[in-house]
């Protein structure tokens, strides 16, 4: 069975088990890869499919290196003449001297003023294709910060409640 979609408000619908054997189709180029996550019926494919597109909207969004990484280094920190290395989250366990080798969501949205300038800034309901997920996984995606995608590929496969523990137990640990 093939369904047309032209509404994205009706998402919650298509994500239930009911359609879990219908392939969706639509002509709607807005919408195409919202359609293509859609026919992803392996849970995890889905995930990274949909991650790995919000990632490409946000890199069309803005610029793909916007802290503008130089020497450990970025924008603020350079024209500051800041002490601290690897940008405003200096505390990141993963930056390297070519700044974040990864391509994380939640890092990527918060941005600071000064690397955006004058931008309207991308919000998270802004990015579409995050709808084929649902509400814990996104939350998931929109909180894990400062680790790779694929920890919050991971993360997200597993469920809030995993995810949860996994950080509590993170703190807790010295």
């Amino acid at each position: 069975m093939i369904i047309m979609i032209n509404n994205t408000k009706l998402l919650f619908l298509y994500r239930s088990i009911i359609f879990k054997n219908t392939k969706f189709k639509t002509n709607n180029k807005n919408i195409k890869n919202i359609t293509n996550a859609l026919n992803i019926k392996n849970k995890k494919e889905r995930i990274t499919y949909v991650y790995e597109e919000a990632i490409k909207e946000i890199n069309n969004y803005y610029r793909e290196d916007l802290c503008q990484f130089i020497d450990r280094k970025c924008i603020v920190q350079r024209t500051t003449n800041s002490t601290h290395i690897d940008g405003c989250c200096y505390r990141c366990p993963i930056c390297t001297d070519k700044g974040c080798p990864s391509s994380n969501f939640a890092c990527k949205l918060i941005y600071c003023k000064t690397a955006i300038g004058n931008m309207k800034r991308l919000n998270f309901n802004d990015v579409k294709i995050l709808k084929c997920l649902s509400i814990p996984q996104r939350l998931i995606i929109l909180s894990d910060f400062f680790i790779t995608k694929e920890e919050v590929i991971e993360d997200t496969n597993k469920g809030l409640l995993r995810t949860i523990c996994k950080r509590l137990l993170k703190a807790i640990k010295p």
